[in-house]
């Protein structure tokens, strides 16, 4: 089985970047084969090119909702991600669902059947910075630990 585990974010700004570092860590870590560790500050359809072709995918990636607490650790599935969007202003800004709804249909049979969100609550993601909160910053430990145990290692 082929896994993919994503981190999506971008380093500079602020918590928004804890998914590109926890992935940095993970790459570090995992050594087996079938299990490729990549980051991206892509999003929306971008995000196809990398997914096709795994069997498992894995995403960390930052969440902002009305009712998060930073620092929160959030395992989600794309159903519940955010409902696929009927309207959007770009393509490319599509939210993960919706994203995963157009690549079945575009690359059938080539998506993950198995897809994982790991999503840690934070505060601050639009100042450039490449400092992330203390609290976000005090989860990626404990996220690495969940994609270590996802994936069985």
């Amino acid at each position: 089985m082929r896994t993919l585990v994503l981190g999506i974010g971008n380093p500079i700004l602020g918590d928004d970047g804890i998914g590109f570092h926890i992935a940095q860590e993970l790459a570090k870590q995992i050594k087996d084969e079938n299990i490729d560790v990549k980051d991206t500050s892509a999003d929306g359809l971008n995000l196809l090119e990398l997914i096709v072709g795994y069997n498992k995918l894995i995403v960390i990636d930052a969440i902002m909702t009305e009712d998060e607490k930073v620092g929160e650790i959030y395992r989600l599935k794309p159903g519940n991600t955010g409902k696929p969007a009927s309207v959007t202003v770009s393509p490319h800004h599509l939210n993960l669902a919706t994203t995963i709804e157009i690549g079945k249909k575009l690359f059938a049979g080539q998506i993950p059947e198995e897809i994982i969100v790991f999503a840690v609550g934070t505060q601050e993601v639009a100042r450039v910075t490449e400092e992330m909160t203390a609290k976000v910053k005090e989860a990626i430990p404990r996220v690495i630990n969940l994609v270590l145990e996802e994936l069985g290692l």
